[in-house]
């Protein structure tokens, strides 16, 4: 669990306001590929990095945060194993959506699953949406995995899959595998661009008042999902088509 908790502490630490520092980290892992962004306009830049499994499941995450006009890294104090923003700045949160998430792709990685970090989510899922309009090949291949889950959902224990056609099927497992209950098809995040084939699910990170300067993050609660999902990606994944209407 201290090896978990520092690379949550690691990823917390990384500059609010550099999303291109988070990118580099996962830059580093065998087979990753970066695409940066296509102008200095756009925060469409992101890593992937394919999975060696045949059965393999697209894990996502997202790099930015709302506080991309702080300078400096995050300050943070822990009272009863919950972060906290310590940043001299008070407008400031911890910047725990996604970084967390971020974390527990890192922590997953060696499972023989696909990662995928994203920039511009915040802003309207910029970099999701280029690979669902700009590069076909690169959707296709995507969308060939079993299905997608994305970390990046306040509170400890619910999901959503949105206006995603997901199948009942996909809703029995992702209940099943983790007693998460639904919150809802309001709203939108990076899998509404990425599903065109599979189903998608978006899962609590333990984060709460995201892109507030109260923002926290639960420590017990972030390391359930991180054991919920590794638990539930180890077995043989079934792959989950759209529902068809």
């Amino acid at each position: 669990m201290e090896y978990e908790r520092k690379i949550l502490e690691h990823f917390l630490r990384l500059p609010l306001n550099d999303a291109e520092a988070v990118l580099s980290e996962f830059n580093q892992l065998y087979g990753a590929k970066y695409y940066p962004s296509t102008s200095k306009e756009y925060a469409d830049s992101f890593v992937y990095v394919p999975g060696a499994r045949n059965d393999r499941v697209l894990l996502v995450a997202h790099s930015d945060t709302v506080f991309d006009w702080h300078e400096g890294t995050t300050e943070f104090v822990i009272e009863e194993d919950t972060y906290f923003s310590a940043n001299k700045d008070k407008n400031v949160g911890i910047g725990a959506d996604d970084r967390a998430g971020c974390a527990i792709l890192w922590l997953l990685r060696d499972m023989g699953h696909s990662l995928l970090i994203t920039n511009g989510e915040e802003y309207g899922s910029i970099a999701a949406g280029r690979i669902a309009t700009e590069l076909p090949s690169l959707y296709d291949e995507l969308n060939a995995h079993s299905y997608i889950v994305e970390f990046d959902r306040r509170h400890a224990t619910d999901y959503k899959t949105y206006h995603i056609p997901v199948s009942d099927e996909f809703i029995a497992f992702i209940e099943g595998s983790t007693g998460y209950t639904d919150a809802g098809k309001n709203s939108s995040t990076d899998i509404t661009c990425l599903c065109g084939e599979i189903c998608g699910v978006n899962l609590s990170v333990g984060y709460y008042y995201e892109h507030t300067p109260d923002e926290c993050l639960v420590f017990a609660e972030w390391m359930n999902t991180f054991n919920v999902a590794r638990n539930m990606l180890e077995g043989v994944q079934e792959r989950f088509p759209l529902r068809q209407e």
